[in-house]
């Protein structure tokens, strides 16, 4: 199963609601969706998850940190972050 699925079943799974909003980026605005932290998420996982095919993983790390104003790539149970709901396209 794929990151993404595993993050929309989780969410519903413990209750979080995945509600469309807009981000802005240096790609320009996107639509996102809303996601709270479950144990053992990564932002790895989900910027691997968000990657098309031949893009570099580390440039969708920076957009979801961008995105999300983090400092670090540290994630905590419980804490809310925006995910593109489309993939991020190479630059």
């Amino acid at each position: 199963m794929g990151v993404l699925m595993l993050v929309a079943v989780v969410a519903v799974v413990c209750g979080a609601v995945l509600s469309p909003q807009r981000a802005d980026s240096d790609s320009g605005p996107q639509e996102v969706v809303s996601y709270v932290v479950a144990p053992g998420d990564t932002l790895w996982s989900y910027a691997e998850a968000i990657t098309p095919p031949g893009g570099d993983v580390n440039d969708a790390v920076d957009e979801l940190r961008e995105m999300n104003h983090l400092r670090t790539t540290k994630l905590q149970t419980g804490q809310r972050i925006v995910v593109p709901k489309h993939p991020v396209r190479n630059q």
